[in-house]
């Protein structure tokens, strides 16, 4: 394979995974939507559909990492050197400009990605600390209240004698 067709193909995977984390903001932004509306269905959904990407993605970074390898090993450099600045550097036009761009694209469309998983992990950490903490109060409420006698032993009833109320 000549160093034109291992160029066209890295800007596909790049194009491709360009979309695919594009499609991951879509869906993680649905996720939040479900979460909000308590949709168990759609989050399963959402869940699903973000394993479909991530394995293809998986698939995509593979195949970039072998065409980079490749590349890398045409220009006379090892793969570890390589990234898509130097890439660019070292090849001519048109392939440079296009490789930039696919670089801000890529760039952008991952600090977006990025945004919204740390939005739902935020939502879903929230939520999972208020649910942490009504599981603490009803554990309180329905635990026996113990009763220290002068003897110093402690003496456990069956009733808390404990009362929620919004006001005293």
């Amino acid at each position: 394979m000549d160093m034109t067709d291992s160029l066209t193909q890295l800007l596909d995977v790049l194009s491709r995974e360009t979309e695919l984390y594009q499609t991951m903001s879509t869906v993680m932004s649905k996720e939040k939507d479900a979460a909000i509306q308590l949709n168990l269905m759609a989050l399963n959904e959402a869940q699903i559909e973000k394993e479909n990407i991530l394995v293809a993605l998986g698939l995509l970074e593979g195949r970039r990492l072998d065409l980079v390898a490749a590349l890398g090993n045409a220009l006379g450099y090892s793969a570890q050197d390589m990234n898509l600045t130097k890439i660019a550097q070292l090849v001519g036009e048109p392939f440079a400009g296009r490789l930039k761009q696919a670089k801000a694209d890529l760039s952008a469309v991952l600090e977006s990605a990025q945004d919204a998983n740390d939005r739902n992990r935020q939502l879903f950490e929230h939520s999972r600390d208020l649910v942490r903490g009504s599981i603490n109060l009803l554990s309180e409420i329905g635990s026996a209240n113990p009763i220290y006698y002068r003897t110093g032993l402690v003496q456990h009833t069956g009733a808390s004698g404990k009362c929620v109320c919004d006001e005293i």
